[in-house]
């Protein structure tokens, strides 16, 4: 498994229901990472917002509107880079809805980009038959370890893909043994 695999993540305005998409970045096929605050300016939705949230990605509504892209822009980017791909993220049911949150926002369809979980790629990876399944888990877990440790940082999401992008080369490395 040679290819180079995209990777997701968003920030959002909050946990709630009514959250939309603040911040996102995705790696590309040659391992750079593209990251970018939205704006919500102009979504007559787009008005959850949690103080607490704020605190955990230090993103501030103002910053957004100041310095955020356009919603439009950042759908035109994402099915620039994006379209037709699986794109693998640590948590596709949030960044799902994100993404959905994002084109619909733009009055768009569906999203043209597949989100899977990223274990499914490191089970893959790891474990491919049944047999080293248990100790595959295993490993997996210390390789998310490793990767946390290198990468610290998080809830930001250009850190997040980071993570994801180090996890990812520790688990080729890992299976090349």
């Amino acid at each position: 498994m040679d290819e180079i695999i995209s990777f997701l993540d968003f920030e959002a305005s909050s946990l709630s229901s009514r959250s939309y998409p603040i911040e996102v970045a995705w790696s590309i096929q040659d391992g750079s990472i593209e990251s970018h605050l939205i704006s919500p300016a102009g979504i007559d939705s787009w008005t959850d917002w949690d103080p607490e949230a704020e605190k955990v990605h230090g993103i501030s509504r103002p910053d957004l509107i100041e310095h955020g892209l356009s919603p439009q822009i950042v759908c035109d980017r994402i099915t620039d880079q994006l379209s037709g791909k699986t794109v693998y993220t640590d948590a596709p049911s949030f960044d799902g809805r994100w993404l959905s949150s994002l084109f619909s926002a733009c009055g768009r369809g569906a999203p043209p980009v597949k989100l899977a979980h990223i274990d499914d790629l490191l089970v893959r990876m790891i474990c491919p038959d049944l047999a080293g399944r248990t100790r595959g888990m295993i490993t997996i877990g210390v390789l998310k370890q490793e990767s946390r440790n290198q990468s610290p940082r998080r809830h930001r999401a250009k850190w997040d893909v980071e993570y994801l992008l180090k996890l990812w080369e520790l688990a080729r490395h890992h299976s090349r043994k």
